[in-house]
């Protein structure tokens, strides 16, 4: 079996599951676990990562208006390693690349992957979903009890998590700062799993633009820099930028010292089971020495 992953996420859930050595290649996005740093890449972004988020959220929105694609795919590579299944996500076109642009790729005059190629999805965007994903892979690649034996243990953490002390915190997750973005999908069920409310939004919702208002008028308790793909030290440098904005600084999270940052790429930004870490993370940085 030949397996191409082009999400982060997969590529991580084909290595819990014991799939690892069938991965022929993976985009560019994945990095863990670290063997999938020994894959060929395959895809590439469209956009220059390295600028600032205004930069980037401007190359983003124009790119989408001209209906242009976010990410490359180096078809000439993908068609060499013949994969029996190539699997990405439908949840974000701008997160990762989407099985809607696999579906024009495969579509295209340059490729020649046979019929027999099958795209697997993944579509999750609660722990639930994550976990329904999780065992949907495990069925198409003859791993169900793997997955089942992976899926189990997660569950049993999140019952652990759920038997917490709650607290009546209010907690913003912001997921971009330059425009404010909400953190959507399983980030405020990682509140609640954490012991707290989620200040704006709800499980499942679609991350969103906010304003400067709508935070001063959410009236957090903390807010947490979980900005989408950026690890500890990139949020770090996000969280001393929020600092300086005069609409939100007077706000008690800023007064009392409660913005914290996260490595939001590896237990924040992927749909896999560690998102159960982010929750852990979160409420052992708001609560500290009240544990």
């Amino acid at each position: 079996m030949r397996i191409v992953s082009l999400t982060p996420s997969a590529s991580e859930i084909i290595f819990e599951l014991g799939l690892g050595s069938s991965l022929v290649g993976v985009s560019h996005e994945c990095n863990f676990p670290t063997e999938v740093n020994k894959l060929e890449k395959l895809s590439s972004s469209s956009i220059n990562p390295h600028g600032s988020q205004s930069d980037i959220d401007f190359q983003v929105r124009e790119t989408l208006q001209t209906n242009d694609s976010l990410y490359q795919i180096n078809t000439e590579r993908l068609n060499d390693l013949k994969p029996d299944f190539i699997v990405t996500q439908g949840i974000c076109d701008v997160c990762s690349i989407s099985s809607s642009q696999i579906e024009v790729e495969l579509k295209g005059t340059l490729c020649t992957l046979p019929s027999s190629t099958k795209i697997i999805s993944l579509i999750g965007r609660t722990f639930d979903g994550i976990c329904d994903d999780i065992i949907m892979l495990g069925n198409k690649l003859n791993s169900i009890i793997s997955a089942k034996n992976h899926i189990d243990k997660a569950r049993e953490k999140r019952e652990i998590l759920k038997r917490q002390t709650k607290y009546d915190h209010r907690i913003l997750c912001l997921e971009w700062i330059d425009p404010y973005f909400s953190a959507g999908h399983w980030v405020p069920e990682q509140i609640e799993l954490a012991g707290f409310n989620s200040a704006i939004g709800q499980t499942g919702d679609q991350s969103r633009i906010l304003s400067a208002d709508e935070i001063v008028d959410s009236d957090p308790y903390a807010i947490a820099l979980i900005c989408c793909g950026y690890n500890l030290e990139q949020n770090l440098t996000f969280s001393s930028q929020l600092f300086h904005d005069d609409r939100l600084n007077h706000l008690d999270p800023f007064k009392e010292n409660r913005v914290y940052s996260f490595d939001a790429d590896s237990y924040f930004s992927r749909p896999t089971t560690r998102i159960l870490e982010g929750s852990i993370q979160l409420r052992s940085q708001i609560l500290g020495n009240q544990i």
